[in-house]
C-alpha cells in the first residue's frame, strides 16, 4: 500500500484543485449540509465545500496531509474538522452525512465494494455521494501504465483492477446497497514546461513515484521505465512549447434511496 505522505503530494493536490471545484459544483451543497470528504488529502473538497457554508469533515488515511489540510483549514479560517481514519472503516455513524465526496480518494482503495459499502452506510437516506474517478486516456494515463508495467514486471504488487470510472462496474454494487448511480464527465488541464520537467517534479514528490523507484532501481530497470514514460507524455504533448495534456475523468454520484 502506498503511503500518501511521503513525498510532497502538495503538488499534485495543487493541481487538482480544478477538479476538485467541479465536483463540489455537482454536489450543490447547501449552507449547514454535513458533508463528509473522504480521502481528502491536503483538503481540496473539503475546504471548498466550507467555504459554500456546508458542516464539513475531512478523512484521510495519511497523517501528514492532515496536518496539511488542518493548517490549510487555519490560514482560510475555514471550520472544517479534519481527522486521521481509514476509508474502509469510516469512524463516523449510519446516516451521519447529507453528502459525500471523494476526488481520486476512494479509486485507490483495495477492496471497491467495500469503500461504496462505507460511503453508502454514512449517507443518511436520499443523500448524496459524488466520487471522481480517471477515464483511462490520455497522456498521464499512458505514463501511469508504463509505471505500473514496470513495477509489476520487477516483482512489485498489480494495480487495483476496478473499474471506477464504468458504470457497469458501480451500478450494481450500488444497487446491492440501496443507491442509484448517474455520471458527468469533465477534463482535467495539466500543465508544465516541458515533459522531461513535468516527469522530473513528480518522480520526486508523487507518493506513487516515490514508493517505485527502490524496486525499480534494485533491477536496474529504472533509467529504461523512466525514458518510456517521458516518451508517453511527449506523445500526447499538446503544447510544442511547454507542456500540456487533457486528462478526462468522470464524476460518479451515488444517491442512497429515501427509504434505505
Amino acid at each position: 500500500m502506498v503511503d500518501w505522505g511521503v513525498g510532497e503530494y502538495e503538488r499534485t493536490a495543487a493541481e487538482l484543485e480544478p477538479a476538485a471545484r467541479h465536483v463540489v459544483e455537482l454536489a450543490a451543497i447547501a449552507p449547514g449540509e454535513r458533508v463528509l470528504d473522504v480521502a481528502c488529502g491536503t483538503g481540496n473538497a473539503a475546504l471548498i465545500a466550507a467555504a459554500a457554508g456546508a458542516e464539513v469533515t475531512g478523512l484521510d488515511a495519511a497523517t501528514r496531509l492532515i496536518d496539511v489540510a488542518r493548517a490549510r483549514a487555519a490560514a482560510a479560517g475555514a471550520g472544517a474538522t479534519f481527522v486521521a481514519g481509514d476509508a474502509l472503516d469510516l469512524p463516523f455513524e449510519d446516516g451521519a452525512f447529507d453528502v459525500v465526496l471523494s476526488v481520486f480518494g476512494i479509486i485507490f482503495a483495495s477492496d471497491a465494494e467495500r469503500a461504496l459499502g462505507e460511503v453508502v452506510r454514512v449517507l443518511r437516506p436520499g443523500g448524496r455521494a459524488l466520487v471522481s474517478a480517471w477515464i483511462p486516456a490520455g497522456a498521464i494515463r499512458e505514463m501511469v501504465e508504463v509505471l505500473a508495467r514496470g513495477v509489476a514486471a520487477a516483482g512489485g504488487p498489480e494495480r487495483p483492477g476496478f473499474d471506477w470510472h464504468d458504470p457497469e462496474a458501480v451500478v450494481p454494487i450500488a444497487a446491492r446497497l440501496g443507491a442509484t448511480v448517474t455520471t458527468e464527465d469533465g477534463a482535467l488541464v495539466i500543465e508544465g514546461t516541458s515533459p522531461e520537467a513535468y516527469f522530473a517534479a513528480g518522480e520526486v514528490s508523487h507518493p506513487m513515484s516515490v514508493a517505485m523507484q527502490p524496486l525499480l532501481d534494485r533491477t536496474g530497470r529504472y533509467p529504461e521505465v523512466r525514458e518510456a514514460a517521458i516518451a508517453a507524455l511527449r506523445g500526447g504533448n499538446e503544447d510544442p512549447a511547454a507542456f500540456r495534456v487533457t486528462t478526462p475523468y468522470r464524476v460518479l454520484r451515488l444517491t442512497r434511496d429515501s427509504g434505505a
